[in-house]
């Protein structure tokens, strides 16, 4: 394991106060040499009072006030140098959260770091090449296997009976999965932030959502409500953000017991939200559960594990955050409000 981390900054300071030490020093060195001063000859109080008087005009004092300008001249170069790695570093940064593509601009730089920005330059396009093929990968797979498991499903619903119903089951739970995986490529990939670029009514989103999910809630017993609060229009993509909302209501109607309400909250603001009749989630709980393929215990067999990864993923994409609050058992998606139309 390496030391602690040496800030460049604090070691030039340390380096122009030992040259300026060793500065006073030879100049005390030249005046004791010029003067013949000795120490049998300072024995003498009034040689003494000379001697002293002699280095604190000739030495002290000059370097005093020649230390004062140049400490701070050499505060401005050092800070001026090293600013372009501090922008550099701001640059790396938010390369996570800034539109893809994004470099180092090196043009700024010192001859001896710039090699370091090339490197990280070319290490950031190497990973999106990465994330690229991968993403591509995953939606490519997910594609093939869409086309046959239509072909299974429509072939089992000719079949009669219990088994012919269970394997109808597991299809659906194999098609909600590719669908899933076929969303997560498309977040992936490096184009999924050029769509928005639109307002998207948060009320609209929430009511058709509601109604797309009302005759599973009711079915499963459930009660579906929508309250609007006063919701506002975010930028972003529509079907994303309702495909992050028609998740939350799964999770919700999955662990509402049966005669229970389930209920989307649209605002206050640009505000998206589930309350639903389970226990809640800690933040923790959340965070734990908002990685791929873990699921709630409490969560019934039909769960792909993908559900809160994915609404993370589409709200993070959105610029928003997914919180919980557990008292409630309320899952709130807020998003950053869209500027006014001009």
């Amino acid at each position: 394991m390496g030391g602690p981390q040496r800030s460049i900054a604090a070691t030039l300071g340390r380096s122009l106060l030992i040259v300026g030490g060793v500065g006073v020093i030879v100049l005390l060195g030249a005046i004791v040499l010029d003067y013949h001063i000795t120490f049998t000859a300072l024995r003498d109080p009034q040689a003494l009072s000379r001697a002293v008087h002699e280095v604190s005009a000739h030495a002290l004092l000059p370097a005093l006030v020649i230390a004062i300008p140049m400490g701070f001249a050499a505060f401005l170069s050092v800070r001026a140098a090293l600013r372009p790695i501090h922008r550099a570093a701001q640059a790396v940064a938010l390369s996570g959260q800034a539109a893809p593509g994004v470099r180092v601009d090196s043009r700024d730089f010192p001859a001896e770091i710039a090699p370091l920005a090339e490197g990280v330059n070319s290490l950031l396009g190497r990973l999106e090449d990465l994330a690229d093929r991968n993403a591509a990968f995953a939606a490519d797979v997910a594609h093939e296997l869409r086309t046959p498991l239509t072909v299974i499903g429509l072939e089992l619903e000719q079949l009669k009976g219990v088994d012919a119903c269970a394997l109808q089951d597991q299809v659906r739970r194999m098609q909600k999965l590719v669908n899933q995986l076929m969303l997560i490529a498309q977040l992936d990939t490096q184009d999924h932030r050029l769509g928005f670029d639109r307002q998207v009514d948060l009320h609209g989103v929430a009511t058709e959502v509601v109604a797309q999910m009302a005759p599973q809630a009711v079915a499963a017993g459930r009660l579906l409500e929508l309250d609007d609060l006063g919701s506002e229009a975010v930028v972003g993509q529509a079907e994303a953000l309702a495909a992050a909302l028609r998740n939350l209501v799964e999770n919700a109607l999955r662990v509402t017991p049966a005669g229970a309400a389930v209920t989307v909250v649209a605002g206050p603001g640009p505000v998206l939200a589930v309350c639903d009749g389970g226990s809640g989630l800690t933040p923790a709980e959340l965070d734990r559960l908002s990685d791929r393929h873990v699921r709630a215990d409490k969560a019934s067999s039909d769960g792909a594990g993908l559900g809160l990864a994915i609404v993370r993923k589409i709200v993070t994409a959105h610029g928003g955050t997914l919180t919980s609050t557990k008292a409630q058992a309320r899952l709130t998606m807020t998003f950053p409000s869209a500027p006014p139309v001009r």
